[in-house]
């Protein structure tokens, strides 16, 4: 009996044979079909290349290269799960496989469908995920990879957890009750002991929520905008010491928005691009008052302030710091390295600084590469065509008005011919060409003069100076980066040239950078950094004088034949010029064209820096952090005048005796100095930091303890060798201690007594060295995401204050208090409101000396023999600055109170601070007891305080998937006044008030005025005293009778910007403003006397020309009805007509010099995807930027207030300027420019 192969014991029924056959061809056709269907599958291939793609990409692909269509069985699928893939003709089968793995999927093909599910566990894994747990890692970025801080990262195990987040707006945490995370700086996560079988919603306001399932590394999580809502207000800060979420802190920070600072491009100065984008911070390119330098520069002046100005002798610079360490200079570093801008303004902010932060404190810091981030190659380049400057804005006379000037203030009765062309040394005026027609010494007809004249009054020298002088300026940028990254390790190096071409023809400005940071992990619990920059400026000029309107405006630089133009009379007449030529046998010819290639200078500055920190993980929420840091920067400066050069053989006629002797220097070669400066400093800083939370984040806190110690060296030497052969490097023995006493007998002396000396200084080198050793610690502990406390304090003791430790120990503190109130429960009432925050903060900031300013001890300095001294030894000592065992810190104390708020879904969002600071013991000079032998000494000297609001709005006007209109305003109001002052000198009359920028009861830079009255019959000024009395009796009005005008400083500053996007284009316009300030006009100063003539010498194309409103002078009686402005007299200015400064410094010229000007107008495209794609790029912008090309301004003289010297060129020496000419124009340079420039990224 046979039995069933597969059913043992049931009976075998046969079949007819018919039937079975065709069972057994059934059989086979469907087999075969399968298997056709099978290996129609499998045929498929697939070529597809990507890192980081989503399955929601990889599936997109499949359909479009195998027509496959994918379908998901479960809700719960995560398409956004990413994972790199690499296909090159692979087979569907292999493919499916590889992406499913890992990811807790499978997949089935029915037909040419593609079913993805879940894949489903096993009794015994689900026993097993029952106990096992993971950590998380992931890090949050935009859709252009940029890292989102502070994204909410949440845990649960509930399948549709995201839908709690997509319609709750406040106390999501709250809801589901589990843990949160934070993103840091860099978007990065941790979870520790997280479930496999958990979902993580990442969530961050203004994009949409996502949900994975929990996996090891989560990789880059890509956000995407939410077209109705709003990025998120909430960001993170960096203080330079740690990194915080703003809501964790109390302090007053602020952020400018980047996509403007990295667009400007008519500059690549980092703070220069800050102007208009911190409440606050202002920059006010006007002259100052005191000090020089620029923006960015140490030694800036006032041009950048934050909060207004906290002292007086001492550093007025905000304190920079790049990459944690504080810096001297940021000019030169590459903008497209800056990844993010931290403006510290209060003590909470700013306190961890200590002695430091009285000014503020700008945060900088530079992109890095990012773990688990493929290679990205970014390349970005502009060219800023910026033409020639307005060398006409000095509202100068033409040469028509000139000429007619000249003719009317000749006097040759007063000013006879041999009296000014009498040599008086080397320095004295020349006489011009127009004064050598007004003589007539060749005997001319007065027709044959006035025609002479008239020549001059036709010629325009103005226009040959623009031709001939200047040239197109223009800024070039170009800037490539590449970074990436793994697990363990991770880099971001750069690579940039900057070329400045300014207007001066034969300049030149190279400036060539290197960056590269790299982060190692070496396990999860050690990393550490290297940073490392090197900057190398190579810059050169030609030794010529760049004239301006300034200079005698008819005077030609080339003849009609194309010879350059013969402009020996600058320096001495012709008469004279040939008897010297003729006794020392040297040619005094001076051409300013031909001098051009007759002298250089050379200066090549080097700076590098290199960083290096670890982070060690000591215990859970314990690390230590370490920083060592070491800069050095090297300034070489090469100065050549060849032997034709006129100052040197100016110089040699000078040393020439009479009586036709071997000359006292070489009679070849030329003079060769150098200029060495050399600046080292380095940190070391050790910190541990402990940052726990509990109770799923309702504890927070943070704890920061460390030490830092720093020192600063800086050296400069410079030298100067006569006779110099640059072939040879060879040059001629001089004997300076005799020269520096001086010669006499000699062709062309140098002094009016006879004599010509040399600078003993042949060599010179100063040195200093600051050390400060500073202890500090820090604390923010919030309590449920609402209440925060932070605490501060440092103690710095500086090598400035010797070993008194009353001086030495002034701990530096602040303490400050935040409440989310948007966070409780009674706000859920009020969904309208999307965020609200009050913040206040109080404590105690620094500052110190300049080093050789001033010191605990004598401060001695070099003398040399020379200048009619002379010492037996050569070089003596003297006392500089005098010892003051009793200074101190400067110290600020700062209250400030805030309020972050959002409403109507964050359309409108910003902020609103409050502050109020009180500087004591400022920095300065005080009087002391005559028997020190010093008049002066430097000490704590006063006091000042500074009040103000700064806001910052934002709003979202119009957003749509399409167009999006957003909106920026940045006001900042300071009040400042000075409540002391222990002066040296008294103030009792009026022109101190006007020379004296700091006066007791009134704001730093004060402007003071005479009550102008007008003029009398005769032409001279006037003014009124207090009493009413008209007067122009000279040093008559005490202070009584002076009128206040106003500061110097702007009180409200800020910006307002509008950024309007449609599809790939965005158009933004970006307007800066100055408001309540003031600035004496510039004004006629010439009234009597030989005048309209320039200085001897370099500075002659400077000089000569006077200003446009003497046309408009008092020249005869009745005239005082039409014009104010004084008359001209022949003789020399006397006591009988009175004092010209109170025209000059009267208040009619005292202008409102608030303005308003568009600084820059931009429009980028991108190229979409579909394009990208082609070119195999991930984007790809172009842009054109027009800058500074619409003015408002609230004076009617057509002044620019950015280009003119407002306070009138005061500056603490003898020669007070302010006093007897005003203000006065600058020529404005980088004006109307327009840029063009491209971003691509691989």
């Amino acid at each position: 009996m046979n039995k069933n192969a597969f059913y043992s014991g049931l009976l075998h029924l046969k079949l007819p044979v018919k039937l079975l056959l065709i069972m057994r061809l059934t059989t086979f056709i469907l087999i075969l079909s399968l298997t056709q269907v099978s290996a129609a599958s499998f045929a498929q291939r697939l070529n597809y290349v990507k890192k980081n793609a989503s399955l929601k990409e990889i599936f997109a692909e499949v359909k479009k290269q195998t027509g496959y269509h994918v379908f998901y069985a479960d809700q719960g699928i995560d398409v956004n799960r990413r994972v790199d893939v690499s296909f090159r003709n692979t087979d569907l089968k292999t493919a499916l496989t590889y992406v499913m793995n890992e990811q807790d999927l499978e997949y089935v093909i029915d037909s040419r469908n593609i079913i993805i599910k879940a894949k489903v566990p096993t009794i015994l894994d689900r026993i097993i995920n029952v106990f096992k747990t993971i950590d998380v890692t992931g890090r949050v970025v935009d859709e252009e990879g940029k890292p989102l801080a502070g994204a909410t990262i949440i845990v649960s195990m509930e399948r549709d957890a995201i839908e709690i987040v997509r319609t709750g707006s406040n106390g999501i945490a709250v809801k589901l009750k589990n843990a949160v995370a934070i993103t840091n700086i860099n978007g990065e996560f941790t979870l520790k002991n997280v479930d496999e079988r958990a979902f993580i919603i990442v969530s961050f306001l203004g994009y949409k929520p996502q949900q994975l399932r929990a996996a090891k590394d989560l990789g880059n999580i890509t956000m995407e905008l939410d077209a109705g809502k709003l990025v998120e207000v909430n960001i993170m800060v960096n203080t330079g010491y740690q990194t915080l979420s703003k809501e964790r802190s109390a302090g007053a920070y602020a952020k400018p928005d980047m996509k403007i600072l990295e667009a400007r491009s008519g500059t690549t100065n980092v703070l220069q691009r800050l102007d208009g984008l911190i409440p606050g911070l202002v920059i006010n390119n006007s002259s100052s008052p005191t000090g020089n330098g620029g923006v960015g520069k140490s030694s800036s002046g006032n041009s950048v302030m934050i909060r207004g100005l906290n002292t007086l002798n001492a550093n007025r610079d905000p304190l920079i710091v790049l990459n944690g360490v504080p810096v001297d200079d940021v000019a030169k570093i590459n903008p497209n390295d800056v990844e993010d801008v931290t403006i510290l303004k209060d003590a909470t902010s700013a306190s961890i600084w200590g002695s430091k932060a009285a000014n503020g404190v700008i945060v900088i810091t530079t992109k890095k590469g990012r773990a688990r981030e493929a290679l990205s190659i970014n390349y970005d380049g502009f060219v800023n065509l910026q033409g020639k400057p307005d060398i006409g804005n000095l509202n100068m006379l033409n040469s028509s008005q000139f000429i007619e000037a000249a003719k009317a203030v000749f006097n040759p009765a007063l000013n006879s011919y041999a009296t000014i062309s009498k040599p008086q040394g080397a320095g004295k005026a020349p006489v011009m060409p127009h004064e050598t027609i007004l003589y007539n010494l060749d005997n001319l007809t007065q027709d044959q003069v006035n025609a002479k004249l008239a020549q001059l009054a036709s010629q325009d020298g103005v226009a040959q100076m623009k031709e001939l002088f200047y040239r197109n300026a223009v800024l070039m940028n170009h800037s490539i980066s590449l970074s990436g990254g793994n697990n363990k390790y991770s880099f971001y190096g750069s690579g940039s040239y900057t070329n400045t071409q300014n207007s001066r023809p034969g300049d030149k400005n190279r400036n060539y950078g290197v960056n590269l940071r790299q982060d190692f992990q070496l396990n999860k619990h050690i990393k550490f950094y290297l940073v490392a920059d090197l900057i190398n400026n190579d810059l050169g000029s030609l030794n010529f004088s760049q004239p301006t309107s300034a200079f005698l405006p008819y005077v030609l630089f080339k003849n009609p034949d194309g010879s350059n133009a013969d402009l020996s009379w600058v320096y001495r007449d012709n008469a004279n010029r040939t008897g010297y030529e003729n006794k020392s046998r040297v040619s005094l010819a001076y051409s300013p064209l031909d001098e051009m290639g007759r002298g250089r200078t050379k200066s090549n500055i080097f700076t590098g820096r290199a960083n290096a920190g670890t982070v060690v993980n000591l215990l859970k929420g314990l690390r230590y952090e370490g920083v060592f840091s070491i800069s050095k920067a090297q300034t070489k400066t090469v100065n050549d005048l060849d032997q034709n050069n006129y100052d040197v053989r100016a110089e040699l006629a000078s040393f020439t005796p009479l009586d036709g002797s071997k000359p006292y220097l070489p009679e070849t070669g030329g003079r060769h100095s150098t200029s060495n400066a050399l600046q080292r400093n380095w940190t070391v800083r050790n910190q541990l930091i402990f940052d726990q939370a509990w109770k799923n984040g309702q504890h927070q806190l943070i704890l920061l303890a460390g030490q830092e110690a720093q020192e600063q060296f800086y050296n400069l030497s410079s030298s100067v060798v006569r006779g110099y052969n640059s072939q040879l490097l060879s040059n001629a023995i001089i004997d300076y201690n005799l020269l520096s006493v001086g010669v006499g007998n000699v062709v062309m002396p140098t002094s009016s007594s006879g004599t010509s000396s040399l600078s003993p200084d042949f060599y010179s080198e100063t040195e200093s060295m600051v050390r400060i050793s500073s202890y500090y610690a820090n604390g923010a502990y919030t309590y449920n995401n609402k209440y925060t406390l932070n605490a501060a304090t440092r103690i710095d003791q500086s090598n400035l204050f010797g070993k008194d430790k009353s001086a030495q120990n002034k701990p530096l503190w602040s303490f400050g208090l935040a409440w989310q109130i948007g966070r409780e429960e009674f706000m859920q009432k009020m969904p309208w409101v999307s965020k609200l925050a009050l913040r206040g903060s109080y404590g105690l900031t620094g500052n110190s000396p300049n080093p050789g300013s001033a010191a605990s001890k004598d401060i001695l300095a070099k003398l040399f023999t020379g200048y009619g001294i002379l010492y037996p030894e050569g070089t003596g000592l003297e006392m500089s600055t005098p010892a003051n065992k009793k200074l101190t810190w400067e110290t600020t104390r700062n209250l400030n109170v805030g309020i972050d708020f959002a409403i109507l879904k964050s359309r409108l969002s910003g902020s609103i601070d409050l502050y109020n600071k009180k500087t004591e013991n400022l920095i300065g000079e005080m009087p002391v007891n005559i028997l020190t032998g010093y008049a002066t000494i430097t000490g704590n000297a006063g006091n000042m305080t500074n009040k103000g609001i700064d806001l910052n709005l934002n709003s979202v006007n119009i957003s749509t998937p399409d167009f999006r209109w957003t909106t920026l305003l940045n006001l900042g109001y300071n009040k400042n006044e000075i409540t002391y002052v222990n002066r040296a000198t008294p103030i009792i009359r009026g022109d101190q008030l006007i020379s004296n920028p700091y006066v007791q009861g009134y704001p730093a830079f004060a402007v003071f005025a005479y009550n102008y009255a007008g003029l009398d019959s005769k032409g001279d000024p006037q003014i009124r005293l207090k009493d009413g009395t008209v007067t122009k009796a000279r040093s008559i009005a005490g202070i009584d009778d002076m009128k206040y005008m106003g500061t110097f400083q702007p009180k409200l500053s800020g910006g307002l910007s509008n950024s309007f996007g449609y599809k790939d284009f965005v158009l933004s316009l970006n307007a800066v403003y100055n408001l309540g300030y003031v600035m004496r006009r510039d004004v006629n100063s010439f009234f009597g006397g030989r005048g309209l003539i320039a200085n001897s010498g370099f500075n002659a194309m400077y000089t000569g020309n006077i200003n446009a409103e003497f046309s408009d002078r008092w020249q005869k009686p009745g005239d005082e009805a039409f014009t104010d402005i004084p008359a001209y007299t022949t003789a020399p200015v006397t006591a009988a007509r009175g004092s010209m400064t109170y025209y000059t410094n009267a208040d009619r010229n005292v202008l409102d010099a608030s303005y308003v000007k568009l600084r820059d107008i931009t429009l980028a495209y991108s190229l979409p995807k579909s394009m990208l794609v082609k070119l195999r790029a991930d984007a790809v912008t172009f842009r054109v930027q027009l800058s500074n090309v619409m003015l408002w301004k609230a004076n009617s003289h057509g002044i620019d207030p950015e280009f003119m010297d407002a306070y009138g060129g005061w500056d603490g020496s003898a020669n007070i300027i302010g006093i007897y000419n005003g203000g006065y124009r600058k020529v404005p340079v980088n004006q109307h420019t327009i840029t063009f420039g491209a971003h691509v990224t691989f």
